[in-house]
């Protein structure tokens, strides 16, 4: 009986670790130091301004020092939310970069500094690193090897967290404590700006949809934490922003959707009516850029399939989106996907889902930051890579000539680049 006993226990132990544990090695950084600033990041960056978020213990005065070559300010909080503060930074520089420093009643916290850098006012050339679908306190080396290659933007499509049980408001606020603290992930997101939308798993559970109890709390949890670019729906959180001549247009596709046991038809919506209109106004918009990234936190490519959680279980309406694309002749697209553990790359071969014409377009779908590898959907013409630990990059180098190019790769941990491929799009020239 002792021996059975332990034999189980031992199993359990390894179908816990598998399923819920690290999927690659941790990181070996120090933990950080205490201080009253317990976590901090920044994001909302464009040309002349920039969101930072912190949370701090005490009930003393907040404020935060901003530093740039004209010199050194220290702004008051825009927002506070219990110990969380928002300061919506404007009037900066194009294509600069800046230092922050919290200050609590008065007096700096030098260990909590972060660094940011504006973007440009016109041609851009940069690096975009993303990553979807990480275990609730992941420290992985991961987080590390993407800080090695100092992207501009580290963009989360979904599933930053696996917190999944959340019933109050304090689950969320916890989720996000355990993430933000944990050293690979505090030293990226204080060197790099993020944009970030939910998916399932740092929304509602496995699959939620807007039917989830937890739909308000996610929300109110999302707008008072993180540092986001202008939340554009009433209750999603879907958001548009520019870097250089490239537009990125993030889709909510958890909290305004139908249950995937719907059937599949004109009536049942991945986006709701209100955020489909705005993608359609988006798009359109997106035409006097020479690239648009349309970022997705389920895959895409897939068969169309009755009860899925992808675009499968929504194929009305992907093909609503893709015809729309065809008959307003929206051009210079890339897709970025999340949800599926594995890295994939698809050359436009296997994207079209439209009646109307042909709608084809490179994509990359980047996961799993700290989860075990797994594969969904497809085909994709540059195959899958399932793992953990892994991550993607989209470099663009536009230099203000007749074309930007474009190179999406797929890495892991060890800094092995595992796929890649590119690709250029017609832009106009711009005198130097």
């Amino acid at each position: 009986l002792l021996m059975v006993l332990i034999t189980g226990s031992l199993a359990a132990q390894a179908m816990y670790e598998h399923g819920f544990g690290a999927a690659h090695p941790q990181s070996q950084l120090a933990d950080l130091p205490e201080t009253g600033v317990v976590w901090h990041w920044t994001g909302g960056v464009t040309t002349d301004a920039a969101v930072v978020v912190g949370r701090t213990e005490g009930t003393g005065a907040v404020t935060l020092t901003v530093s740039g070559p004209d010199g050194a300010e220290t702004l008051q909080p825009d927002a506070r939310d219990g110990g969380v503060w928002r300061f919506e930074i404007a009037g900066l520089q194009p294509e600069t970069g800046y230092t922050y420093v919290f200050d609590l009643d008065g007096t700096p916290v030098p260990e909590r500094t972060g660094d940011f850098s504006t973007f440009a006012d016109g041609p851009m050339s940069f690096t975009v690193a993303a990553g979807s679908c990480a275990r609730l306190g992941s420290n992985g080396i991961v987080y590390e090897t993407i800080l090695g290659l100092n992207p501009d933007l580290f963009l989360v499509p979904g599933d930053f967290f696996y917190a999944d049980h959340m019933e109050t408001a304090q689950h969320f606020t916890d989720a996000y404590d355990t993430t933000l603290t944990q050293p690979a992930q505090a030293a990226l997101l204080a060197a790099t700006p993020i944009a970030y939308v939910w998916d399932d798993h740092d929304y509602g559970g496995n699959d939620a949809d807007g039917t989830a109890p937890t739909r308000d709390l996610a929300r109110n949890a999302f707008s008072a934490n993180t540092p986001h670019y202008p939340l554009a729906g009433s209750g999603t959180i879907n958001q548009a922003f520019t870097i250089g001549r490239v537009r990125f247009i993030m889709l909510d596709n958890r909290s305004a959707r139908d249950p995937k046991t719907d059937p599949d038809g004109p009536s049942k919506s991945m986006l709701g009516t209100e955020q489909l209109k705005w993608l359609e106004d988006e798009l359109l918009a997106a035409k006097q850029y020479p690239l648009t990234v349309l970022v997705t936190s389920v895959p895409w490519i897939a068969a169309a399939e009755e009860g899925a959680d992808h675009w499968g279980g929504y194929a009305t309406e992907r093909q609503h989106i893709a015809n729309f694309i065809a008959t307003n002749n929206v051009s210079g697209l890339l897709m970025l996907a999340g949800d599926a553990h594995m890295i994939a790359i698809d050359d436009g071969t296997n994207t079209n889902f439209s009646a109307a014409g042909d709608v084809t377009f490179p994509l990359l779908h980047a996961a799993a930051l700290d989860r075990p590898g797994s594969v969904k959907g497809g085909p994709y013409s540059e195959g899958t890579y399932p793992g953990g630990g892994q991550f993607g990059l989209i470099e663009v180098e536009d230099t203000g000539s007749t074309a930007i190019a474009v190179t999406l790769s797929g890495w892991d941990w060890t800094g092995t680049e595992l796929v890649s491929y590119s690709f250029s799009v017609p832009a106009p020239a711009v005198a130097p």
